[in-house]
């Protein structure tokens, strides 16, 4: 099936406000405006700096909302004035707003260039920062190495070095590995990633931490998690790799699989991508299979799910946030992990949902602005505290 002009700019418009745009993308998108001649419609001026773009589509969008707002399907709507719309394709739930105001010559939008406010809070994205205690009970922060730092520590025969912007375990020759752990940990506002002595693959997100031996040694890989830690084990049919969270175990031989347990979820979620898993609590253990998810409950209850949104899962990974149809407390938990802030609430429901794919790195202002457009919250920033409210 062929798609429409419209659709294309709409498109196109959704990756570029998403941060997902490839350089082709936006290269296309620009051509595509420049040659839209609907003078009614003329949503932002001519510009060619990318930002400036990004803000007046936004800026566009709110003073049309502030018009105006009607929800109705994406088939029905005309583009290019609903091309700001774009950016909340997923925040409407499959929904465009759809702004039918007339605009006038005297639009401010059409005559001048607005710009949105610049965030001069001390509120910023997360980034590579994490620390690494040693057997010795030392502390390195992994966030004043550098990329290029080279040999970091080292752990008896196994050398610690900085690679590509991970951390590496590099085993020695040694006959016999000293039984010694490392601890890996990231705080709100930072993630980092990490090769096991193995060779496994480890990606660890806000507040979330991972113990493991500098060697391994034995029948099998143990290591201990907390937080959140999407992990691409290598694969070793003689050893199994158990993932330990709290009282609960994943076993694997090789696979690749994401691993949720913050206390304030109420939750242990693992979701596997491929190969298999045996997840266990006492005597009680459960397969899982690729594209499904294991979550056992707070209160004890394993439930498995074939109806998983893989991207979702993984997006933090990506550089991404993704919330399908999720509820405002899970978002704004997400949020201040990454963002490093309090929350708090006022008057809000708790069964409001969101969706929508943002990037980690957007300023906290132009994301609140994101579902904001959707019409349902309104955001107040203090400080480093986020009010919500209706």
């Amino acid at each position: 099936m062929s798609i429409t002009r419209e659709e294309l700019l709409a498109s196109l418009a959704e990756k570029f406000l998403a941060g997902t745009a490839t350089a082709a993308e936006q290269a296309q998108l620009h051509q595509l405006y420049d040659s839209w001649t609907d003078d009614e419609e003329q949503v932002v001026s001519d510009t060619e700096n990318a930002g400036a773009l990004r803000r007046e589509m936004l800026q566009a969008l709110k003073e049309r909302i502030d018009a105006q707002r009607t929800v109705i399907p994406f088939y029905k709507r005309r583009l290019w004035r609903y091309i700001a719309a774009a950016s909340i394709i997923a925040l409407a739930g499959g929904l465009f707003l759809y702004f039918n105001q007339p605009r006038s010559s005297k639009s401010p939008v059409a005559s001048t260039q607005k710009v949105l406010p610049v965030n001069k809070s001390s509120i910023v994205p997360g980034k590579d920062k994490a620390t690494l205690t040693l057997a010795d009970g030392s502390v390195i922060d992994l966030d004043s190495t550098g990329a290029g730092a080279g040999g970091l520590a080292q752990q008896g025969s196994t050398g610690i070095k900085i690679r590509d912007g991970k951390i590496t375990y590099v085993p020695g020759k040694a006959r016999k590995a000293e039984l010694v752990y490392n601890t890996i940990a990231t705080p709100r506002g930072g993630q980092y990633q990490v090769v096991l002595p193995d060779g496994t693959k480890a990606w660890l997100n806000a507040t979330s931490s991972i113990k493991f031996p500098v060697a391994f040694a034995g029948n099998s890989r143990v290591v201990e998690l907390s937080g959140e830690v999407y992990l691409e084990v290598a694969k070793d049919p003689v050893r199994p790799f158990i993932a330990k969270v709290k009282d609960v175990e994943v076993e694997v031989l090789g696979t690749h699989f994401d691993i949720m347990a913050y206390g304030e979820e109420g939750k242990i979620s693992t979701t596997l991508l491929e190969g298999s898993i045996n997840v266990s609590r006492g005597g009680e253990k459960h397969s899982v299979a690729p594209g499904q998810q294991g979550v056992w409950k707070e209160n004890g209850g394993f439930n498995l799910s074939n109806d998983v949104d893989m991207e979702e899962v993984v997006a933090w990974k990506n550089g991404k946030f993704h919330f399908n149809n999720a509820d405002i407390r899970t978002i704004m938990r997400q949020i201040a992990r990454w963002y490093d802030v309090e929350v708090e609430y006022e008057n809000i429901a708790a069964d409001i949902r969101l969706g929508g794919v943002v990037s980690r790195k957007e300023d906290i202002r132009q994301l609140l602005d994101y579902f904001e457009i959707a019409g349902k919250v309104r955001f107040k920033v203090e400080g480093k505290k986020i009010i919500v409210s209706k």
